[in-house]
């Protein structure tokens, strides 16, 4: 069955870096590359510009203006307005232009104004398509669950069993809901693969240091993000270590926001900063963006991986790590511990545990024997479970059954 497949997103590769922007740029990349599955992909992404077309391959990407939303916007319930009704003009015509089969709103419950969610809602209805929601998010307020609860989802796809068994006790039908991980492309992140750039070198490192590395995001909304991603927590952790381990360095990767958010980023870089002059790791500690197709060679240049959040949805960040020949420290929150068992691929911790955090990290950056075995285990996981090609042909499969449904 020939299908074309719509997927709406505010969050775009090509303007920030996120869980949901990764998987935006995997799903690019499989469609574009790998076989087509008998399925044409298009996309509607936010853009500053004009809006503009590319054509890549299998898949036709609609950069659209009324998906590009300011801080005025937000604040302006007139340029709401104008933007949703723009949204809802352009989708139709990329539906009726593309006969568009089904439609998946990537995290329309959060994402968004609710506007936008009602209203396409009432194009898929209008057009007579199926709808999918995919949740890369928890909800987290009442308007969000509503929103899932009460619209007309023809599917409801979580990139996590968690995020699944929240909506399902917050009363989504269980009938329509499904798990979907994110997968990683294994071509590009992988422990064999050699970087055109030496980044110990431009990070002003020396062969001898050691790279204890996070990767995320230090904004969003108004989350106390710092804390919920437990930065503060690994601060506190390699200030106990540093000073006995001097050539041991912590990077901070972090993922570039949103243009809405630039002034929360600058806020919460400076309070970063702050933290880690408070704990005086300040010559150990390296802050840098990242663009997606760097961070490849910024996981192999490292050591170990660690993540200590105290909420995560899935962590496709520790896939990323194992994929790419890190061993990994996680929390058992979320997500988490679908990828992590511990003591086997990885450890599981619990959050804001800073004395238990520094000893498996001490663990982990001596011990070559537990480094090797969760190196070589966290890889077989990938392959076997977190792979791209698995993710993505287990998704278009679930499609074409809505589809069928739903005709």
């Amino acid at each position: 069955m020939c299908m074309n497949v719509l997927f709406v997103s505010q969050n775009s590769p090509f303007e920030s870096i996120g869980g949901v922007e990764r998987y935006i740029d995997n799903l690019i990349n499989f469609y574009r590359f790998e076989r087509p599955l008998e399925s044409a992909i298009y996309l509607m992404l936010p853009t500053k510009k004009e809006n503009h077309i590319k054509k890549d391959g299998n898949v036709t990407i609609y950069f659209d203006n009324s998906l590009n939303l300011s801080k005025s916007d937000l604040t302006n319930k007139k340029d709401i307005q104008t933007k949703v009704h723009l949204f809802s003009k352009n989708v139709t015509r990329i539906i009726k232009k593309n006969k568009i089969n089904i439609i998946c709103a990537e995290n329309f419950h959060t994402d968004l104004p609710s506007a936008y969610t009602l209203l396409l809602n009432v194009v898929a209805m209008s057009q007579k398509i199926p709808l999918v929601l995919q949740l890369h998010s928890f909800a987290t307020t009442e308007l969000q669950t509503e929103l899932i609860n009460q619209l007309k989802w023809d599917r409801i796809s979580c990139v996590s069993k968690s995020i699944a068994g929240d909506c399902y006790q917050k009363g989504a039908d269980i009938n329509y809901l499904s798990t979907h991980y994110l997968g990683v492309n294994i071509d590009e992140f992988n422990s064999d693969g050699k970087s055109a750039r030496d980044f110990k070198k431009e990070l002003g490192l020396l062969a001898k240091n050691k790279i204890i590395l996070t990767a995320t995001r230090i904004t969003s909304g108004e989350k106390d993000i710092l804390k919920e991603k437990g930065i503060i927590n690994l601060i506190e952790a390699f200030s106990t270590l540093s000073f006995r381990y001097p050539d041991w360095k912590l990077l901070i990767a972090m993922g570039k926001p949103p243009e809405r958010f630039n002034n929360e980023f600058n806020i919460a870089y400076e309070l970063l900063q702050g933290y880690i002059r408070l704990h005086n790791v300040q010559d150990n500690t390296i802050l840098k963006t990242f663009t997606l197709d760097e961070m490849p060679s910024v996981y192999r240049e490292a050591d170990l991986f660690v993540l200590a959040s105290e909420n995560e949805t899935f962590g496709q960040v520790f896939v990323e790590a194992m994929s790419c020949g890190l061993p990994v420290i996680g929390t058992k929150v979320g997500g988490i511990p679908e990828i992590i068992s511990d003591s086997e691929n990885g450890y599981l911790i619990s959050a804001n545990d800073a004395s238990i955090l520094a000893q498996k990290m001490e663990i982990l950056m001596n011990d070559p024997v537990i480094r090797e075995n969760f190196i070589r285990l966290g890889i077989e996981t990938v392959n076997q479970k977190f792979t791209t090609e698995k993710q993505f042909l287990g998704f278009n499969k679930m499609l074409k059954e809505v589809v069928k449904e739903f005709v």
